[in-house]
């Protein structure tokens, strides 16, 4: 293994109410995520999940490359990033700032500084295509409508998402070519706390039937499984808990975007391996080693 992905949330405490415990309780689970033994020695990129977002602590944690200072709409925790590792380049975007141009600014930068990567992979937190009961019809789909069409100008390859607390894998996601409504009044508290906003809005019917109908805005691009040979589309992938802290139930419905997705109430994690050609990811039970989905990978011939 070269190095750990992190997509988000390294701990469970806020710290919304800004408190001296609250804020003591975060440094104390920090510390707990960062004394893991294989850590000593095995590098990790992590992004911003919503519960880091709200302080310094995530900055003060984790010193990142190339740190995307130029967002206009900043969280306490730092910055989107990008760095590259052989012949892929991943960027990792700080998803709690729901301004999808400061994100489109970030690619376009990564880009411009590595135009000639075979792959490209964004790295972030909130799923925007997920399955999970608490996010995925509601703050998880808030940035939909704005980075789906991003991600396929810029020809971003995969997509590896955290927040559902869920295993998901899609099918190769277009967007579907038409204007969208970017909700932008929900977008104004960059703290995390646009879910509640979301939430209240949700109560009002009209509100939800326009929401949901505005963010059916991809096309399903490619529905082979296995190993595909140059498809059109971005993969989306969205992980478990791989320490086994915290889960939640699936959508009861399985939306059409979903290929395979499951719930064992068990950590897993995801080990990807790229070559000059080949984008494979399996996916396993922590404690078996026994795979819980079948191996998936994208060739560019």
């Amino acid at each position: 293994m070269n190095f750990l992905v992190s997509p988000g949330d390294q701990i469970n405490q806020s710290a919304e109410d800004q408190s001296a415990i609250k804020l003591n309780e975060q440094e104390i689970q920090y510390a707990a995520y960062l004394s893991a033994a294989a850590l000593r020695n095995l590098p990790e990129a992590s992004s911003i999940g919503n519960h880091d977002s709200m302080t310094s602590g995530y900055q003060n944690h984790f010193n990142v490359p190339n740190p995307f200072t130029e967002e206009s709409n900043l969280t306490k925790a730092g910055h989107g990033y990008y760095y590259t590792y052989g012949n892929a380049l991943f960027i990792v975007i700080n998803a709690n700032n729901y301004n999808a141009a400061d994100h489109e600014a970030l690619i376009k930068k990564a880009i411009k500084a590595h135009p000639d990567t075979k792959w490209r992979i964004v790295v972030m937190h909130q799923d925007i295509y997920g399955t999970c009961l608490n996010h995925s019809d509601s703050d998880g789909i808030l940035l939909r409508t704005q980075l789906t069409p991003i991600y396929d100008a810029n020809k971003i390859d995969v997509v590896l998402q955290g927040h559902d607390h869920t295993y998901a894998r899609t099918y190769q996601l277009s967007s579907d070519g038409k204007q969208h409504a970017s909700f932008d009044d929900l977008k104004k508290d960059q703290q995390g706390q646009s879910h509640k906003l979301l939430n209240n809005a949700l109560k009002n019917k009209e509100f939800k039937n326009n929401y949901e109908s505005q963010n059916l805005c991809y096309t399903i691009a490619d529905m082979k499984q296995g190993v595909l040979h140059n498809p059109k589309g971005v993969f989306y992938m969205s992980s478990n808990s791989a320490t086994g802290s915290k889960y939640y139930n699936l959508i009861p419905q399985q939306q059409d975007y979903i290929a395979a997705r499951s719930q064992s109430w068990r950590p897993t994690y995801s080990v990807v391996h790229i070559t000059d050609n080949e984008f494979t990811i399996n996916t396993y039970d922590v404690e078996t080693g026994t795979a819980i989905d079948d191996s998936y990978s994208i060739v560019k011939d």
